[in-house]
């Protein structure tokens, strides 16, 4: 179950309180739009210089009931990983894992692989209904088919 809805330039609401601050959207080469032609998300703990131009750290919070005899894990990424591993990705990745700490390795060395260039960073919650949804015939790849204009470090 995806808990959140990104924070990106192309939600009307975050437009506009980026906009309403002064704040621009610009849209890059591969027409992803960025809070001033530099930043994908219109939240950030850091980016100090943007929150001027409306970037806020404040969360959207919401409440749900954990059920420990099935709810498994709850997992915290950046967009780095994000914009390159979709939930359902993650999701799978980690059902493969014995331990958070190797699922949260799993996930971020995916994001890698896949071609991030972005701080990628995964913290593993687990529940009471931990390795109870294992499934070993999921084999996962670290290859994709795409192009990419990406760094290697």
């Amino acid at each position: 179950m995806k808990l959140t809805t990104d924070h990106t330039p192309e939600r009307k609401d975050e437009k506009e309180r980026i906009k309403k601050c002064g704040g621009f959207i610009a849209w890059n080469s591969l027409g992803q739009p960025h809070v001033n032609g530099r930043l994908a998300m219109t939240r950030s703990i850091g980016d100090l210089d943007l929150k001027s131009s409306g970037v806020i750290a404040e969360p959207e919070t919401k409440r749900i009931k954990l059920h420990h005899a099935d709810d498994s894990f709850l997992v915290l990424t950046t967009d780095g990983i994000n914009f390159m591993v979709n939930s359902q990705e993650i999701c799978d990745a980690v059902n493969q894992c014995h331990d958070p700490s190797e699922a949260a390795h799993v996930v971020t060395e995916q994001a890698i692989q896949y071609g991030t260039e972005d701080n990628s960073t995964a913290v593993v919650v687990p529940f009471g209904a931990w390795g109870k949804y294992k499934n070993s015939e999921i084999n996962f790849s670290f290859s994709r088919s795409f192009a990419s204009s990406g760094r290697w470090d």
